[in-house]
């Protein structure tokens, strides 16, 4: 086992069929939006979301530490957690190709004139939330945000699910 002052919290076994085991745990999909400090929209997708608490309203999610948005949420402190609705494969696929621009041609708006960007027209909710504390976690960086505010997206209680490496539609007619 590594230090206690390490981000590496233990050594992981070779071949240990984490990835099979993880991709048999149905996850919601959901795309985090923020803004780049120059005022640019970015986002991913992630099924590494978690509601924390109810009191005070919490939730969680597990940031890549390679990708080009973890910057963005610790120096911003705000993020928008689009929970997809039914129909929104294209919107995961999207925001999870690493050379795609992300935005261009896509439905989006902003909370306000220079707002968080919020894809309302793809999701079944926006959970708008400010980090109130991150910690390093592997090759992720956990962060746990409060809730500040949520807003209904046009695809009512429909989801889109992501199951054995394949999307799933939950709720749809």
């Amino acid at each position: 086992m590594a230090a206690a002052t390490s981000d590496r919290l233990v050594d992981s076994p070779p071949d240990s069929g984490f990835l099979d085991a993880m991709a048999a745990l149905a996850g919601g999909v959901c795309v985090v939006t923020a803004l780049a400090a120059d005022g640019r929209p970015v986002g991913f997708t992630s099924t590494a979301v978690m509601s924390v608490s109810r009191e005070p309203q919490l939730v969680a999610i597990g940031v890549g530490r390679r990708g080009r948005t973890l910057t963005s949420l610790l120096d911003g402190r705000r993020f928008a957690l689009n929970i997809l609705h039914a129909g929104g494969e294209h919107v995961s696929r999207r925001f999870a190709d690493r050379s795609a621009d992300r935005f261009a041609e896509l439905e989006w708006s902003a909370e306000e004139p220079g707002g968080l960007p919020l894809l309302l027209a793809h999701s079944s909710y926006a959970v708008l939330c400010r980090v109130v504390r991150d910690l390093p976690a592997g090759d992720h960086q956990l962060i746990v945000a409060a809730v500040e505010h949520v807003v209904p997206g046009t695809g009512g209680p429909t989801a889109l699910v992501h199951h054995d490496r394949r999307y799933h539609a939950l709720g749809a007619a």
